[in-house]
């Protein structure tokens, strides 16, 4: 059977209706977005990455932003690592995201272009592209801070890397070697609720890439997801145990201490926090949620929170108000000779649903990098939370 013959390119079209609005959040509701301590600053974080040719490529764009928010949201501890930098247009946007969230970005390439030990199989019949990039003008364009290279063919540069877990990793080397090198490395190393992106999936470009990813997830829990940018990427997230979508609330921990980091804090955070972190977690921007599951109807119970607040490395007293719905329970006092410390909310009977969400209003944060200079990290931190319990 003839096959049909090839179509003329059809141009990109870039007039409405295929041109997208960007998501509300960060336009219609941006200022309610800062508020609530977003990390995405959205004209320098565009900028930088349509500023080298990624102008089509928005909607990827948009999606990294979006994941970003979520990992925050979500409390997802992790650093960040591009398999496949080239030039480091995407890997810019990594890094960035990454000094804000007091994470380490990991960039591997060969940065020489495609290695030839990788052209086989339904690979090829592809010559040697992406060559003209170079280690040099990758770390000139992304800079260092926050940011480790790894140059060499990989998996044999894998040895460079840290046996880190990440809440996001994003590969984009075209062809089936290393994207299903990269997808056996990556994946048992993702954190739960992490995001795996892999570029080039549904792009008809590419047929390596898409069979490398059906491959490897072909005995998985986990199903990609098409995303519509232009290249055709995918996304999956890594499945959360049932230790952790399962785990008891705060009330049925009772009076142990519950230390905020790892995956036991994970399932108490709302909106406001950073990634976790080996000692604890940041609260981001005005507000800071809890979400703690009580009784129904439980008489008053005693929270207790070991905190510090960002703004007492300043002089002066600073206040931290703790609300239920709206309601104040508590007001925590910090100063530079009383920072860190066990500070205690009475908090009222549980709602009928069980749920209470427990917000923290620090009335002023501190980014590290107006207190310091040589600090490059200007997340606006609220209260830092190390350990919560509910006093016996």
């Amino acid at each position: 059977m003839a096959l049909p013959a090839p179509q003329p390119l059809r141009p990109r079209p870039t007039q409405w209706p295929y041109r997208a609005d960007p998501p509300q959040r960060y336009w219609g509701n941006y200022e309610r977005y800062q508020q609530r301590g977003g990390l995405v600053d959205l004209d320098a974080d565009i900028a930088g990455f349509v500023g080298h040719g990624n102008v089509g490529d928005i909607a990827r764009f948009y999606f990294f932003c979006l994941a970003f928010d979520q990992i925050c949201k979500d409390g997802i501890a992790g650093d960040l690592a591009e398999l496949g930098v080239y030039r480091g247009e995407t890997a810019g946007l990594l890094a960035r995201m990454a000094r804000r969230m007091g994470r380490t970005a990991w960039l591997l390439d060969t940065f020489a272009g495609f290695d030839a030990a990788d052209l086989t199989g339904i690979d090829g019949g592809q010559s040697k592209q992406f060559a003209d990039t170079s280690l040099e003008t990758v770390r000139a364009l992304v800079g260092e801070d926050s940011t480790r290279f790894v140059a060499g063919h990989f998996p044999a540069s894998a040895t460079g890397l840290p046996e880190n877990r990440y809440c996001l990793v994003h590969i984009d080397c075209d062809l089936y070697a290393p994207i299903s090198a990269g997808l056996s490395y990556f994946y048992p190393r993702l954190a739960p609720g992490g995001f795996l992106i892999v570029h080039d999936y549904s792009s008809l470009a590419w047929e390596g890439a898409e069979k490398a990813v059906d491959d490897f997830f072909a005995d998985k829990p986990e199903a990609i997801m098409p995303l519509p940018d232009g290249c055709g990427s995918v996304a999956i997230r890594k499945a959360r145990s049932v230790a952790i979508t399962e785990a008891g609330a705060l009330g049925s921990l009772g009076s142990s201490w519950t230390l905020a980091q790892g995956d036991a804090v994970r399932h108490l955070l709302g909106p406001g926090w950073s990634g976790v972190e080996s000692w604890g977690v940041w609260g981001v921007g005005p507000a800071h949620e809890l979400r703690l599951r009580l009784a129904a109807g439980a008489s008053d119970r005693v929270l207790e929170c070991d905190v510090e607040l960002a703004v007492a490395v300043t002089p002066g007293e600073h206040f931290v108000d703790v609300m239920v719905a709206d309601r104040p329970v508590a007001r925590w006092q910090f100063s530079v000779g009383a920072n860190r410390g066990i500070r205690r909310a009475v908090l009222p009977p549980g709602p009928p649903g069980g749920e209470m969400v427990l917000r923290f209003r620090p009335q002023a944060t501190l980014r590290p990098c107006d207190h310091d200079r040589t600090k490059t990290d200007n997340r606006p931190l609220g209260m830092a939370l190390h350990a919560v319990r509910l006093a016996a």
